[in-house]
């Protein structure tokens, strides 16, 4: 196929993005870091824009900390440089791409060139103590083994894991305890978490208000076991999970997060391919049939409905007309009548035949025996 030239009546302004970006990074980064990318070169385009973490939030509809984890991604990759004054960004200055540039230590900024300005995108963070400088303890954690010391410091002390360790303490505001940095570190060496990943469990932990390592690792240890490996997989699994929960809880009333088991049962519904709606459904007959709230018996219903293929609201609404049609013919069949056995036992006995003055005199007898009278009988 030919190449097809591409002109253009319009004269405009233009964003120039740098051909070694192209080549270097497009293929590879997150879209949504992209974008701020391009933000950040289109504020240097036009003095009307002024570059914030809110306006750009405000721009992209996201949050500031989507905003700031594509500037922390692009500061890591040599893209941009971030000049802090503790927790807070001050300057970035956008690196020219033209050659392998040297990553140049966090500072103060000190220079005009190519550089936005950026005030108040933090409160200072609070004062921690600083990290201890003893082995780490023994881990109280479960499933997580307690790394040596000095495979912790040699990891911590790699380009890599440094920028990371640095990125986790901005984003819980203290400096990372002797557990803290044996999770991050086993995240990163041992389960293979990428950096994009392991912000991201933060990220999402922190904005539900939980700081807690246990609840942290928790969610981590159940990424890993149900393979997700990027950002994109966690939030999948987020959106299902909150959406089969949200159907579980509306029909049992659970009024609690599910233990473990119900998880798994709840995956379980997720790898058959049922929707929110049908385990809605399911919840709502096994509490019919219990009286309680049971994933157990939700479970067999699921399980059966998918033996049958049966996997849409319009598929279960043709199976219950069938299965009501099958009842009512059922129920409106003639009796078989009695049995020859009852018959002869019933007409064992000859029937005998009252006439009209029969019936008076046991009337008269019935009425003697209850007033305790005789009465003269006529005729």
């Amino acid at each position: 196929m030919s190449d097809i030239m591409i002109n253009t009546e319009r004269k405009y302004s233009a964003t120039v993005i740098p051909n070694a970006f192209i080549d270097r990074f497009l293929a590879s980064a997150n879209g949504s870091f992209v974008k701020v990318y391009l933000y950040l070169l289109r504020c240097l385009t036009g003095s009307e824009m002024q570059f914030s973490i809110s306006s750009a939030a405000d721009f992209f509809d996201c949050t500031e900390r989507d905003i700031t984890r594509g500037l922390d991604y692009w500061d890591k990759n040599n893209v941009i440089r971030l000049e802090r004054n503790g927790s807070d960004i001050v300057g970035i200055t956008i690196l020219d791409l033209s050659s392998e540039p040297v990553k140049a230590p966090v500072r103060i900024a000190n220079t005009t060139a190519n550089v936005i300005s950026i005030n108040n995108l933090r409160a200072e963070a609070s004062k921690a103590a600083e990290v201890s400088e003893e082995p780490v303890k023994a881990s109280s954690l479960m499933s997580i083994p307690t790394l040596s010391r000095a495979a912790i410091d040699e990891a911590l002390n790699t380009p890599d894991v440094s920028w990371l360790k640095n990125s986790v303490e901005l984003y819980l505001q203290r400096p990372l305890s002797g557990d803290d940095q044996n999770l991050l570190v086993y995240l990163h060496d041992n389960l293979h978490f990428s950096n994009d990943l392991i912000l991201h469990l933060y990220e999402m932990c922190i904005e539900k208000g939980k700081k807690d390592i246990r609840y942290i690792q928790s969610i981590a240890l159940d990424w890993h076991s149900n393979g997700i490996t990027t950002v994109e997989e966690a939030d999948r699994q987020a959106m299902l999970y909150n959406a089969y929960y949200n159907a579980v809880n509306k029909a049992f009333n659970l009024g609690r997060l599910p233990g473990d088991k119900e998880k798994k049962i709840m995956h379980s519904w997720e790898s058959m391919g049922f929707s929110p709606d049908m385990v809605k459904e399911a919840c709502d007959r096994a509490l019919l049939q219990c009286n309680k709230p049971s994933f157990t018996y939700a479970d067999r219903i699921l399980t059966s409905w998918n033996e049958e293929n049966i996997k849409t609201p319009e598929a279960l609404a043709e199976k219950d007309r069938t299965f009501n049609a099958t009842k009512s013919a059922k129920r409106g069949r003639p009796s078989k009548g009695m049995s020859k056995s009852a018959e002869n036992y019933l007409n064992r006995y000859s029937q005998r035949e009252y006439s009209a003055e029969d019936m008076l005199e046991i009337e008269r007898q019935m009425i003697e025996k209850s007033l305790g009278v005789s009465i003269k009988r006529e005729g």
